[in-house]
């Protein structure tokens, strides 16, 4: 499971620091929703490991939350309460001709829930790092060689 903040930040800020940037998208209408995604960005931008960037500029992995109110129009005294979320997971890159889909989550999160779940998202997204290691160091090594000056 994972998750995408965009944050708009120089590409270099990340890759000096070691930092993975975190593009993320919230597509949340509902409260439970809302406070999942801003739950998510807060602890990530707290995390040691990942930076919260704007927009998919240089590269980073980006997360897609869409979340809906599970009870809304069903029944609508629980509405409000609980929230069914889907977290798409992708790779992005200047270097790559869009963004590559990694993985994908769908699950329910309830008010009072949402930092165990956000908590959950971080550790999928560092399983995700480590399964694309060689992958992020090329795309590190990559963003670091300047770039051939044209002929003039």
């Amino acid at each position: 499971m994972g998750l995408l903040a965009l944050v708009r930040v120089a590409p270099a800020h990340s890759a000096d620091s070691g930092k993975i940037d975190l593009a993320v998208e919230c597509h949340c209408s509902d409260t439970v929703g809302q406070q999942l995604c801003t739950e998510f960005k807060t602890q990530a931008a707290a995390s040691p490991g990942y930076h919260l960037s704007e927009g998919n500029t240089g590269y980073g992995i980006g997360l897609h939350f869409s979340c809906v109110d599970l009870w809304a129009g069903l029944e609508n005294r629980l509405a409000g309460q609980m929230s069914a979320v889907s977290v798409a997971f992708t790779i992005y890159s200047d270097k790559l001709p869009g963004e590559i889909y990694e993985d994908s989550s769908v699950f329910r999160v309830g008010k009072d829930a949402t930092g165990e779940m956000s908590r959950k998202i971080i550790a999928a997204i560092g399983q995700l790092v480590n399964a694309n290691q060689t992958l992020f160091q090329h795309l590190r090594q990559a963003e670091q060689k300047p770039s051939p000056s044209p002929s003039p």
